[in-house]
């Protein structure tokens, strides 16, 4: 790279970039420059937002930038609008959900989206004709109102609501924000009645940086020769799958079967007879509860039931029919129907992608939790279906981050890009302001692990328990405590406070549940910035994969166990056993790196910025086996120290005090 153009992205930078941020926009220009895909792994505290954007920006070309939640993306826009402070101009929106960007603040309080889309499009009139939009589709082909349809370009559009009127913008207006961030785009909207919603994805379609969920990755404008980034990129492989994952319910069938009786035409006979038969599959499938399922399976077992291959095939070349249907119940309602929200859609999108996916990628998982309506699940087991739709699009770059990817040739593998650019940065962090300790025995000697056989034996819990209360009352202000699952924490606890563990912590406690809501973690977070408290969480549960736990919020981060998934669960044997055909050795990678991914982002949760400082303790000893070492993330392994299982516990106490005292 030459100097000029190394002095070019330095000139976006707010500040003087440290040597790590420097080497991290090299690479990321050099992908952007020679083309490809990058995993590039930036520890806590980075600032790789402001690094990605620097390196980005000299190239003419457009970035989408996507993100997991509404605070990640705001940081963008925030990063933008620094870099725009030094005297540059440029543009950027972020795309959001009617729920946020509505004017309305009923809708604004709505927790269904799907219901804010249905109030949102009955509220749409034409000022031409002074009828509603919902009138219009009924007489035009090109209108089908489902949530994420573009509006005609060729009407005056607007919402009315409350006695006001709100424009719906048909081409951009004039003194729009630069940067339109959510907040901003609701601002201008109020003093000039113009919708932010629509603004937003008028915007998407002509500024140059666009910042949004992870789902509209796949609905965002073809991004071909531009540059995409994904940031906190550590779950890609669950959203690629669970993306094109899809789930059928004998009650969904039930309801599309009322939708068409309702609308009782003539020409919907032949819909109405495939669903009679899709239901006798339901009530009649011979299969077991959680059974898993090949396409050729589900396939015979439907034909058994009436849904022949002919069928089935009159009923997905019958999509117009299904147009014709929500015009229907739109006209015998008085009202919008989503397409989306239509059962009848629902049963065909489900049936097309069962027909149409590949049967080595998929398995199907029969449901019988809910007795009177068992669903089929069809599965997707391969993230590359998902992501080489994102590479067949041919973008100029695509660039994966985040904290914790380790192990990098993993997760590059499982995408279908081996060969891509696969890279760990040194952290921003000082050396000693982060303090990992990986220990395999107790206070009384006794071995800690939870492993099966072990979760029972009431002996190691009670050890676990002295350990994890030693530790606390050595750490100052907050310390979270992660386990591997919810039942595998409330079994300890239980067994903790009946022995009268917990009131011996010094601590005030905390646990999280299913249901724990945000008021919970910032319960806790008031709570340690005055004195010592204790939150229990689950590795993978809400608050590991949502939280972040800076400063006193966070001094102490204790792994207890390794979070294997259940390896008993026919979906993780579906998964490992896919990955074992696809390539010896890979199901057996997946299961440990997938494991390890969890414990490096549960872990990096509680150092957030360059001055921050923690302590991290590994509680099972078979975090000291080499397959377990070469897994923590490069940043995380470097600062960790093997406590060898004869150095007695209080040597472990000693250390995290050091620790302290020292800072």
């Amino acid at each position: 790279m030459s100097e000029t153009i190394e002095e070019r992205f330095r000139e976006f930078m707010p500040y003087k970039p440290y040597p790590a941020q420097l080497q991290y926009m090299k690479d990321v220009f050099k992908l952007v420059e020679e083309g490809g895909v990058g995993f590039l792994e930036a520890p806590t505290g980075f600032g790789k937002t402001i690094s990605l954007l620097s390196a980005t920006l000299p190239y003419h070309c457009r970035l989408f930038y996507y993100s997991r939640t509404h605070t990640q993306m705001r940081q963008v826009a925030c990063e933008l609008e620094r870099i725009n402070a030094l005297g540059y101009g440029f543009t950027g929106v972020v795309r959001g959900s009617r729920i946020q960007l509505c004017l309305d603040r009923e809708v604004r309080e709505m927790d269904d989206h799907l219901r804010a889309d249905e109030v949102c499009l009955s509220r749409i009139r034409s000022r031409e004709d002074d009828v509603s939009l919902a009138e219009l589709s009924l007489h035009r082909p090109d209108i089908t109102l489902s949530s994420q349809d573009q509006l005609p370009s060729d009407l005056s559009l607007y919402c009315e609501f409350e006695g006001r009127r709100v424009e719906i913008p048909g081409y951009v207006p004039r003194n729009v924000p630069t940067v339109a961030s959510v907040e901003s785009l609701l601002s201008y909207g109020e003093s000039r009645s113009i919708c932010p919603y629509y603004l937003a994805k008028l915007l998407s379609q002509v500024y140059r940086v666009v910042i949004g969920a992870y789902n509209y990755l796949f609905l965002d404008p073809e991004f071909g020769g531009h540059i995409v980034v994904m940031d906190e990129a550590h779950n890609i492989e669950d959203f690629c799958k669970e993306t094109k994952s899809y789930v059928l319910s004998k009650r969904t069938v039930e309801r599309a079967v009322d939708e068409v009786k309702e609308v009782d035409r003539p020409w919907a006979s032949d819909v109405e007879s495939f669903l009679a038969f899709l239901l006798r599959f339901f009530n009649h499938a011979d299969f077991k509860g959680n059974e898993l399922l090949t396409k050729g399976m589900v396939l015979r077992e439907m034909e058994e039931n009436g849904v022949t291959p002919e069928r089935l095939e009159e009923f997905l070349e019958g999509w117009p029919l299904i147009i014709n249907i929500q015009r229907e119940l739109m006209a015998k309602r008085g009202r919008v129907v989503i397409l989306d929200r239509m059962r009848v859609a629902q049963v065909y999108a489900f049936m097309e992608a069962l027909t149409s996916s590949r049967e080595d990628a998929y398995v199907g998982f029969w449901n019988t939790e809910e007795e009177k309506s068992p669903s089929l699940e069809w599965m997707c087991l391969d993230p590359r279906v998902a992501f080489e739709e994102v590479m067949s699009e041919k973008p100029k770059a695509v660039i994966l981050t985040s904290g914790t990817l380790s192990p990098l040739d993993g997760i590059a593998a499982r995408l279908g890009v081996p060969e891509a650019l696969k890279k760990s940065y040194p952290s921003v962090i000082a050396k000693e302001n982060i303090m990992v300790l990986a220990v395999g025995k107790g206070p009384n000697g006794r071995t800690l692990t939870t492993r099966y056989e072990a979760r029972e034996d009431e002996k190691t819990i009670l050890e676990y328990g002295e350990a994890v209360t030693r530790i606390v009352r050595n750490i100052p202000n907050g310390t979270i405590v992660f386990f591997p699952a919810y039942h595998v924490m409330n079994q300890m606890l239980n067994i903790w406070n009946t022995y009268g563990v917990l009131g011996s912590m010094d601590a005030a406690v905390f646990i999280e549940s299913a249901g724990s809501t945000a008021s919970l973690f910032d319960s806790y977070r008031r709570t340690a910035e005055k004195e010592r408290a204790v939150l229990f969480a689950v590795v993978r549960g809400k608050l590991s994969e949502g939280a972040n736990f800076p400063d006193e919020a966070g001094r102490g981060a204790i792994m207890v166990g390794i979070p294997y998934p259940n390896v008993s669960d026919p979906k993780v044997m579906a998964q490992k056993e896919y990955y074992e055909r696809v390539e010896k050795g890979m199901g057996r990678k997946w299961y440990l790196d997938h494991s390890f991914n969890a414990v490096n982002q549960s872990l990096g949760r509680v150092w957030r910025h360059k001055d921050d400082y923690a302590v991290g303790v590994l509680l099972d000893a078979r975090y000291s086996w080499r397959e377990s070492r070469k897994r923590l993330s490069p940043w995380l392994a470097e600062r960790t120290t093997y406590v060898d299982p004869r150095t007695p516990f209080q040597t472990v106490e000693r250390m995290i005090r050091t620790f302290f005292e020292s800072g």
